[in-house]
């Protein structure tokens, strides 16, 4: 019964639907986002499955259920082994035709028009059958669902189409609107009809819908992308100060169905293993009985991101002009011991072993040799699903910590709330406060650096690298002979080739630049 309780979070249906969930007349619902007004939109837990139907897309391969944290074979943290669409972005070849390229925006576009077909049917529905407060929260919920779809959106493309009222298969597609006035927009709909009519937390028999904390976390991640630094830092301060939110404390466990439903966690996307299709493909069950086996096939971590991992006592591996000299507690011929528990967390070495003593990785085909992806993923006799049951975490308390932190230190300088917020990370994991008296522009580093060991093999790397600016150099810097990132291509994705043939407002706009 765990499982099916789960299985009721993630399709969003709460107290009215728990009593049928095991029914064949549940098991057997239709697509809500494909049934008629005729047939549907009747009542709030037609709104409430319709909900269900715009986290249904956020579960698809093309964003959380496989690809989103793929996003890190494009950085210095890792590189793809088999192709799965990323190759070409990595030698950059890729064109508008790219799969990726279409898997994605057709995604977060269905998003945005299921999330804006719930909001109009569920404003429409009578007084008599859901009451204010549920009208208000259904709509507020897939209103933050459209925007973190934009937020992608804007920070991949750039100038996008705005689309506020659902669109059928023959409606009018329009022009791309600019950067800056969709994230206006999206600003002011948070403030003004999001966040007010949610709850500031989750209850658990809530676990799967949308927190006001999740959406101020978007909200601050939105200043975040156009350098808005007091806004943002302000933005995170009123979730920091609020205390609904924690460190979950153990960092290698929350990666794994222990560390689902966490006080840590703002907004993640839920899955099921092997049921009804709600599972997911992006973790991975190291099989024990085969091993030594390569965790995850087709992308491998790099040794640059192995090597940037501190030892325990905050030095580096190598001498270093920011973090000092050389950790005396470092042993080349084994690497892991003695370095920031995150690193262990994070990747396989040969540290991680069977109840027989077997490695339970296998040196792989990239040149890396001695790692491979461990960071969602769990050692077990069990044959590895395609259907996955881990939950995958969008936004976490980590990010809001050390989002602050970046954002007060641009806005202000490293004040002590500064390194208030990035030690608070720091002991989850015991490892050393940062040293004091650190410039902005010191600190500025350390705050990179911080997020690329908190968030290695998620997807943050991607989107940070690109927010800063410094995505070519700092991937071709890792690999150089494989990362061929160019100008100004880096800055955007191009267009969908089939959005362009379909849309000539767009069209007569023009292609992004460098395609």
């Amino acid at each position: 019964m765990e499982k099916m309780n789960k299985l009721v979070t993630i399709i969003g249906v709460v107290s009215v639907w728990v009593s049928m969930s095991c029914s064949n007349e549940f098991l057997h619902l239709d697509d809500p986002n494909n049934a008629t007004e005729e047939t549907f939109w009747k009542t709030e837990a037609d709104a409430m499955l319709g909900l269900a139907g715009v986290l249904d897309v956020y579960q698809s391969n093309d964003l959380m259920g496989k690809r989103y944290r793929e996003f890190d074979h494009l950085t210095d943290n890792a590189t793809t082994v088999n192709s799965q669409g990323w190759l070409e972005f990595e030698n950059d070849t890729h064109t508008p035709s790219s799969p990726r390229i279409k898997g994605t925006w057709t995604a977060l576009y269905t998003v945005i028009n299921r999330a804006n077909e719930v909001m109009v049917r569920t404003a429409a529905l009578p007084e008599a059958v859901i009451s204010a407060e549920s009208r208000a929260r259904i709509i507020a919920e897939a209103a933050f669902l459209r925007a973190y779809a934009y937020h992608d959106l804007v920070a991949l493309w750039g100038d996008v189409p705005l689309y506020l009222e659902p669109k059928g298969a023959f409606g009018t597609p329009e022009g791309a609107t600019a950067k800056a006035e969709i994230i206006d927009f999206l600003l002011t709909d948070l403030a003004t009809n999001v966040i007010p009519n949610l709850p500031e937390v989750l209850v658990a028999s809530e676990n799967g819908r949308i927190s006001g904390g999740a959406a101020q976390a978007l909200v601050g991640k939105l200043y975040l992308l156009r350098d808005d630094w007091e806004a943002a830092a302000a933005a995170f301060r009123e979730i920091i100060d609020a205390g609904n939110y924690a460190l979950y404390p153990d960092f290698g466990k929350l990666f794994t169905e222990e560390g689902e439903f966490s006080e840590e966690n703002l907004f993640e996307i839920n899955f099921v293993g092997s049921a009804l299709d709600r599972g997911e493909q992006f973790s991975t069950r190291v099989d024990t009985n085969l091993a030594p086996a390569i965790p995850s096939t087709f992308w491998t971590p790099l040794t640059n991101l192995r090597d940037s991992y501190l030892a325990i006592d905050g030095k580096p591996i190598k001498n270093d002009t920011l973090y000092g000299t050389k950790s005396p507690y470092y042993n080349s011929r084994r690497f892991y011991d003695n370095r920031d528990p995150r690193l262990q967390a994070t990747l396989y070495t040969a540290a991680d072993t069977t109840a027989g003593g077997a490695v339970v990785w296998k040196i792989g085909t990239s040149g890396n040799g001695t790692i491979a992806v461990k960071k969602y993923s769990v050692l077990s006799s069990e044959q590895v699903q395609n259907q996955g049951p881990q939950n995958y975490y969008v936004i976490r308390y980590a990010e809001v910590l050390l989002s602050y932190a970046e954002a007060q230190n641009e806005a202000a300088g490293p004040d002590q709330s500064v390194y208030d917020a990035i030690n608070a990370v720091r002991d989850r994991v015991g490892m050393p406060h940062l040293p004091e008296g650190l410039s902005q522009h010191e600190m500025q580093q350390y705050i990179r650096d911080e997020r690329r060991w908190e968030f290695a093999l998620e997807h943050q790397r991607f989107f940070d690298l690109k927010r800063w600016g410094i995505l070519g150099p700092t991937a071709q810097a890792a690999m150089p002979n494989k990362k061929l990132f160019s100008e100004p291509r880096i800055f955007s994705w191009p267009y969908p080739l089939e959005e362009m043939d379909r849309n000539p407002e767009l069209a007569a706009q023009g292609q992004n630049d460098g395609y």
